[in-house]
């Protein structure tokens, strides 16, 4: 349950530095327009995140497989109960996440720094006995939840990528030259092998 609480607080900080121009400073996006849209994205990202962690759900047990996404499902969650984001099922069962702009700062964020503020009071009063009951609450999972929209996130799953990395060699001399693999299992397999061997 701590790695639970401790993971969704980290997730939770990131949404609310996320809006704070000076922390976007710091990264040097400085114009208005770009920092609007990295606040959007961000909100965006997390929520999309908060759905595909149902694939890592199991509805017969009714357990969570990871904490990261036990925490960014219950994000999604407060996102959605305060309207600033909406999950809708279409005619034709594809998932859609609408996030209003506008209602980042007015809605989302209040919503984000509620629930980061919870969370931080049951850690501090090392209050177990509540901070589980309010966990488990905000991260259950409704039937249409489990059944419905798992079944189309899981449907819709993308193969893991694969990240193939290079290697440099030292050649007769001072010369390097750089071999690059295919993004494959074997390309994988043969980068780690030259690397080591």
């Amino acid at each position: 349950m701590f790695l639970l609480k401790i993971e969704c607080r980290a997730e939770l900080v990131a949404m609310h530095l996320c809006v704070e121009t000076a922390v976007l400073d710091i990264f040097g996006f400085k114009d208005k327009q770009a920092q609007e849209d990295i606040i959007y994205i961000c909100y965006l990202n997390m929520a999309r995140a908060g759905l595909l962690a149902l694939e890592f759900y199991d509805p017969k047990a009714k357990k969570w497989g990871q904490a990261h996404m036990q925490a960014r499902f219950s994000i999604l969650q407060a996102l959605i109960q305060s309207g600033a984001v909406h999950v809708q099922l279409s005619s034709d069962n594809q998932l859609f996440i609408e996030l209003d702009r506008s209602k980042i700062r007015s809605h989302g964020l209040p919503a984000m720094s509620k629930f980061l503020a919870t969370l931080q009071v049951y850690k501090a009063t090392a209050d177990a006995l509540n901070g589980v009951a309010f966990y488990e609450k905000v991260t259950s999972v409704t039937d249409e939840w489990a059944t419905t929209y798992r079944s189309i996130v899981l449907k819709e799953k993308q193969p893991r990528k694969v990240f193939v990395q290079g290697n440099t060699f030292l050649e007769e001399g001072d010369q390097v030259s750089f071999k690059e693999y295919p993004a494959t299992y074997e390309g994988f397999i043969q980068s780690f092998v030259d690397r080591c061997f």
